[in-house]
């Protein structure tokens, strides 16, 4: 009985640890809760090229809700976000997987992303709005030295205005080359006086595609006083390109352009006094390349007619072609535009005057050029009222060669303002264009895309600011600058942004 009793007890402590065991076993096997999430999310200028050009993240996702604030300028019917998940975790949109920095969706309308981590399912709604409209506002004047004549370009590479500029003084052997950057809330001098002396008020400033700027100016300090000088900087040193006075011959009007084909600049001048054995005539239209080591002067556009008498003239250079818009003051004054690409001009409009005008308003041209290859460029003339030079702004869309006029004309008199005006287009394709009204205020208009006309001219200061250049330009993430000098001979910077 004892031995039974004994051989029960065993059975019992054994079924025990059985079932210990079974338990232990089984509880391993349990999975732990499936809780698949959304991390991030957002839309990446990377990912959706010629559309953004900064990015808009939501870092931290917070409950199942996310919404993101784009430009009301950005086409939300094909936009591509990238997100991070917990691992483990697959994502679809309407039962499409959805590969993060890849898949295209339709956002004009929200949009749900369904996160699963085996049969567990969340559903993430994404909505984008409007984002503050972009405004105006002052941020910083130049007090450092005083300026008279300028030129302003944003740096490519860093979004970072630069700002070339000749010293004012009662001293004229005083008035020698500056250059400064506002960067990081800050000015700073770009090296000392660039220029071993005087310098004259023609003067221009280009950025290569790598951000090293160069500038150009009438220097009074070569062989033949008011010939050009360019110099570079090298990101330590400012030094000559070539030689002080690349060539003998002074100059009405002038402006650097870079050449396409080896990132160098190219200079444009109106011809003054021909030196001897330089072969151009008075006024024509004279363009000088740089190869790395020396200069080819008094080149020709191709196709332009060697008496054709040559006002101010701008570029810009974008991918393979440079792009170039010239007055021509022969006469009735008109415009021509040409494209340089692969060491080959082409003619793109060819001394135009607008319908209707009898003149074009000879001070200054602007030119622009958006991602799909569509030129802008702004001109002054008495087409609308004889006499009266407002500003036009014109577009060849480069898919039909055709040109047309953008919004109607500005109605502002030019000539009463000096003549100075700036046009630039954002990198969504939106022009924009800076002036002097009639009582020489700065005012700038934007061009309305739903009203397809100009905005309401916004006057930045209601002060009078000087009868020299004014310049407008955007960086790579849609930044506007606008630059004028004041009465007091200072620089002053407004910046375009969205509002806080």
């Amino acid at each position: 009985m004892k031995q039974l009793n004994k051989l029960a007890y065993y059975l019992m402590i054994a079924v025990a640890a059985i079932a210990i065991g079974s338990c232990s076993k089984k509880g391993d096997d349990i999975p732990d809760k499936a809780d698949p999430k959304m991390l991030s999310f957002g839309f990446y200028a990377e990912d959706n090229e010629d559309n953004l050009f900064r990015d808009y993240i939501v870092s931290s996702v917070s409950g199942n809700a996310i919404q993101i604030e784009l430009p009301k300028e950005v086409d939300r019917t094909n936009l591509v976000a990238r997100f991070t998940t917990t691992d483990n975790t697959t994502v679809t949109v309407s039962g499409i997987p959805q590969q993060s920095g890849v898949t295209k969706n339709d956002f004009s309308t929200p949009v749900d992303y369904i996160a699963t981590e085996g049969k567990t399912n969340a559903r993430y709604t994404v909505t984008i709005v409007n984002a503050a409209d972009y405004v105006w506002t002052k941020v910083a004047t130049y007090t450092d030295k005083p300026a008279s004549e300028f030129d302003m370009k944003v740096n490519p590479a860093t979004g970072v205005p630069y700002f070339f500029y000749m010293l004012s003084s009662n001293d004229a052997e005083e008035r020698k080359a500056y250059v400064a950057k506002y960067q990081d809330n800050s000015w700073s001098s770009i090296g000392d006086a660039i220029s071993a002396g005087r310098i004259g008020t023609r003067l221009s400033m280009v950025l290569d595609n790598e951000g090293q700027p160069y500038i150009a100016y009438q220097d009074y300090t070569a062989t033949k006083a008011q010939t050009p000088t360019i110099q570079r900087y090298n990101g330590s040193n400012w030094s000559v390109v070539g030689s002080v006075g690349i060539f003998s011959s002074t100059i009405y009007y002038m402006s650097l352009g870079i050449n396409p084909t080896n990132n160098q600049p190219i200079i444009f001048n109106s011809l003054n006094v021909i030196a001897s054995g330089e072969s151009l005539q008075k006024r024509a239209l004279s363009v000088s390349y740089f190869n790395g080591s020396t200069w080819s002067i008094h080149n020709e556009v191709s196709g332009r007619l060697s008496s054709q008498a040559t006002g101010p003239t701008w570029s810009k250079t974008v991918g393979d072609a440079l792009y170039l818009i010239a007055l021509n003051s022969t006469g009735v004054q008109t415009y021509s535009v040409y494209t340089y690409q692969q060491g080959t001009w082409t003619t793109i409009a060819d001394k135009v005057l607008e319908a209707g005008a009898l003149n074009t308003y000879l001070s200054q041209v602007g030119l622009d050029v958006d991602h799909d290859g569509n030129i802008y460029i702004i001109i002054a003339d008495d087409g609308q009222t004889n006499g009266t030079y407002n500003l036009r702004v014109k577009k060849y869309t480069a898919s039909t060669k055709v040109w047309s006029q953008v919004g109607n004309v500005i109605n502002v008199d030019v000539s009463k303002g000096d003549g100075r005006y700036s046009l630039a287009v954002s990198p969504s394709g939106v022009p924009h264009v800076f002036y002097r009204d009639h009582q020489s205020f700065p005012t700038v208009v934007s061009f309305d895309t739903e009203a397809q006309d100009w905005t309401t001219p916004e006057v930045l200061e209601a002060v009078e600011s000087q009868s020299t250049n004014i310049f407008l330009g955007f960086a790579a993430d849609g930044t506007g600058y606008a630059s004028y000098i004041n009465k007091s001979n200072n620089i002053v910077l407004y910046k375009y942004d969205a509002a806080n």
